[in-house]
């Protein structure tokens, strides 16, 4: 009898549903079960949902609570209001949702997807899930595939509805041929805290005995469309008992009979004055009790499927290679620009906690069309200093510049093994590493779990299986996620780890363009805009092996210095004005300053059409970038109206920083634009800045938030009263989430109504797009 077969569909915008949908398809021959896997682009070319009668989908949320791209056609046709309300009744499914809990509409494309199956008659066969990429994925996807197993084989085997949990309640695993009960210490969490249930029955799935980790600087799969770009799973099994192939993971028991010479865990010795040495403080490298003597549960090995063979005798011209192999730009409007840097400006004082620079680019007319609001992404490498340092810890840097080839490993057991689409096939080492694949990216478990293979001192061995275990899950959140640790931290942490470079590019992924808000007007030129960013400095320490800038940023700011061994930023500024001054005359030094960009995707962070309607603009710090294109375009409007008959409603502007002297960001423009009546109000307040001894009893606002309580009369009524729209940049993690909640403070104290009345108004102010958010992490 054939295995049971189910759909397995996923939608993704960077590439982490894809990842999980894989895992998840990898497995499931591993539990008697046949996956057919598709993007939901595919839909009516590879499959047709009405047609099913069991579905797996993975789906990810993007922008303001959006649908990624490839799934949107998909969305569209679920949508149409002509389907019957029976058009799905023979379908049962299974839905993992992720988001990031930093952005307001968290999973809320997930969710629509729950909402609409059920519309049209889809059954749940087991809880939603709700993955948080702000306290890690893994926390929710690994004990939802866990589960995931039994849910599709009641379905399947026609048993009945599963439990409630949706999970094994005496899961069984075969280690050597005893069977040995599973621990399924697991809770639900669900928005009806006391139940643990949703209200459509959904839950949030945790571990039960883990300290909720702490947020790291992560992608995000929400909105990314900043100002101010920061830095920013596969598997199948490999049991110790061969034949083995129904084990959900490995389960390694410790006992004292198995204390050996070759044993890859710590042993603990005991002085005699009978006080355990070693260390008392646990860290990336060390561990202490219980962790370091429990059983771990291992995440399965991923089989190797990737061969690389160096073509010594052969040349090749990387020049002509195509971007990142090819593959689809994520979020992009148009193929890749050239961009020429025309200037640089530093708006912020050297005293300044961050240094933030203006860059003006410059393309070719008829490239690349824009509007205030809208974003773009740069095409950004690694540093080659990082990428060189890499190469020779793996024992390559000889092989560095060699050309290779990269083609499937012959008989690999892995499942529609395929050369990930964004690294060529044929290239070198230090041309994937430095622009192909992001070499700052946390390591997966699965990746740590093959890291182990390679490893050679027993002690790093077992430190590095609690690193990627279920039962280390805790430690995994505070020592790689929390300081987000690179591949290269990891390999100088544990320096017995020698993995070839096959295990390696099967678990690198992809070096992500960086977005950035333009923060020009179309009016002022139609082929330059300007940009804003802070150069970010992230310092040595917490398991980070070396001080190191953003990705992007530090390779715009390296860009005017190259060569020149300085780095001040008044050089910066300093050496590009000298290249800038030599284009005319030199095209090689042209030639040095361009970027690879694309436009970006941007469906509502638009001024409205209506020119009459009031903007309320929230931008602190560079979050700021987009509004100076709103009011430089406005300025244009209102000059060619002149005395005509155009309306031009109120803008008010909240900006905050740390200090008005040193990171007043575009301070000139604002007070000019205040000065000719573009810009009706501006509230300004800075954090750091002691207050002035003026005699007056009422407190300086520190934060937007609180000279939005200042003027809770004036917005309000912009808000309510005169239709006006509200446009908030910035930070996701505090101030959007402030800035919200004073609203919904503002709004309560001025309406007079309850709590849900104001999450109500608020959801219609989104769905109208008169709340619009531009936020990053």
């Amino acid at each position: 009898m054939g295995k049971k077969r189910f759909l397995l569909l996923y939608g993704s915008e960077t590439g982490q549903s894809q990842a999980i949908a894989e895992e998840i398809h990898e497995l499931s021959s591993k539990h008697d079960l046949e996956s057919e896997i598709h993007c939901l682009s595919l839909t009516e070319k590879k499959f047709s949902l009405s047609k099913e009668t069991c579905m797996v989908m993975v789906v990810s949320t993007t922008g303001e609570g959006e649908c990624p791209e490839t799934a949107m056609k998909f969305w569209r046709r679920l949508r149409k209001t002509t389907l019957p309300s029976d058009h799905l009744a023979n379908l049962n499914f299974a839905l993992l949702a992720l988001g990031d809990s930093n952005y307001s509409n968290f999973c809320r494309n997930g969710k629509n997807f729950d909402e609409r199956l059920q519309e049209l008659g889809a059954k749940h066969i087991y809880p939603t899930g709700y993955a948080d990429d702000a306290t890690g994925l893994e926390v929710v996807v690994e004990p939802w595939i866990e589960g995931l197993w039994k849910a599709l084989h009641k379905v399947m085997d026609k048993q009945g509805t599963p439990d409630s949990n949706g999970c094994l309640e005496n899961g069984h695993l075969e280690i050597n041929g005893k069977r040995n009960k599973e621990n399924r210490n697991e809770r639900m969490i669900g928005e009806n805290a006391e139940s643990g249930t949703t209200q459509n029955g959904s839950l949030h799935i945790v571990q039960a005995d883990q300290a909720q980790p702490k947020t790291g600087e992560q992608s995000s799969t929400g909105n990314n469309t900043s100002a101010m770009s920061g830095n920013d799973v596969n598997g199948s099994d490999s049991p110790d008992h061969p034949g083995n192939s129904n084990n959900i993971a490995q389960t390694l028991q410790r006992t004292p009979s198995q204390s050996t010479s070759t044993d890859p865990y710590i042993k603990v010795e005991e002085s005699t004055d009978g006080k355990v040495e070693g260390p008392t403080v646990s860290s990336l490298t060390h561990s202490l009790p219980p962790l370091s003597e429990s059983g771990l549960t291992l995440p399965a090995l991923p089989p190797p499927f990737l061969k690389v063979v160096y073509a010594h005798n052969e040349t090749i011209d990387l020049e002509s290679l195509p971007i990142q192999g090819g593959a689809a730009l994520p979020s992009a409007s148009s193929g890749v620009i050239q961009a020429m840097v025309v200037k640089a400006t530093q708006l912020t004082r050297d005293d300044a906690v961050k240094t933030a620079l203006d860059i003006e680019l410059k393309v070719a007319e008829n490239s690349m069309s824009f509007q205030p609001g809208d974003s773009f992404s740069i095409i950004c490498p690694n540093d080659a200093g990082e990428v060189t340092d890499l190469l020779h810890r793996l024992g390559l840097r000889e092989m560095a510049d060699v050309p290779l080839r990269i083609s499937v490993l012959e008989g690999t057991k892995k499942r529609k093994a395929a050369v990930a689409d964004f690294v060529p096939t044929f290239s070198t080492l230090r041309y994937i590493f430095t622009t192909c694949c992001d070499v700052r990216v946390l390591p997966k478990k699965a990746f740590l779990r093959t890291l182990v293979e390679y490893t050679s001192d027993p002690k790093e061995k077992r430190r590095l299986q609690e690193l990627c275990s279920k039962q280390g899950q805790p430690d995994y959140a505070a020592f790689l996620r929390a300081p987000s640790l690179s591949l290269m931290d990891v390999l100088i942490a544990f320096p017995s780890c020698l993995p070839p470079i096959e295990r390696i590019l099967e678990h690198m992924t992809r070096l992500k363009p960086r977005p950035y808000s333009i923060s020009s007007s179309p009016l002022t030129s139609p082929t330059s805009f300007h940009f804003v960013f802070n150069i970010i400095d992230i310092p040595a320490g917490e398991g980070r092996s070396q001080a190191r800038k953003g990705v992007c940023t530090g390779w715009l700011s390296h860009l005017a210095t190259r060569g020149r061994g300085q780095n001040s930023y008044q050089t910066i500024m300093q050496n590009l004005e000298e290249k800038i001054d030599k284009f005319a005359l030199e095209e090689e030094a042209a030639r040095e300053v361009q970027i690879p960009i694309y436009s970006r995707t941007n469906q509502h962070f638009h001024l409205p059409s209506d020119t009459s309607k009031p903007l309320v603009l929230i931008g602190p710090g560079t979050g700021v970038a987009p509004f100076i294109g709103f009011l430089e375009h406005r300025s244009h409007m209102m000059k060619e109206a002149g005395d005509g008959n155009m309306t031009f409603g109120p803008v008010w502007l909240l900006f905050g920083c740390r200090h008005k002297d040193r990171d007043y960001l575009y301070r000139e423009k604002l007070e000019e634009f205040q000065k000719t009546g573009v810009l009706s109000n501006l509230c300004v307040s800075f954090s750091r800045d002691e207050p002035a001894d003026d005699g007056s009893s009422e407190q300086a606002p520190r934060y937007v938030q609180d000279n939005m309580k200042t003027h809770k009369e004036g917005l309000s009524e912009l808000l309510l009263e005169k239709g006006g729209f509200v446009y908030v940049c910035g930070d996701a993690k505090n101030m959007a989430k402030n800035v919200l909640e004073t609203w919904k403070e503002i709004l309560k104290e001025k309406t007079g109504q309850g709590d849900y009345d104001m999450l109500q108004l608020i959801a219609n102010l989104r769905e109208e797009k008169r709340y619009v958010e531009d936020v990053w992490t």
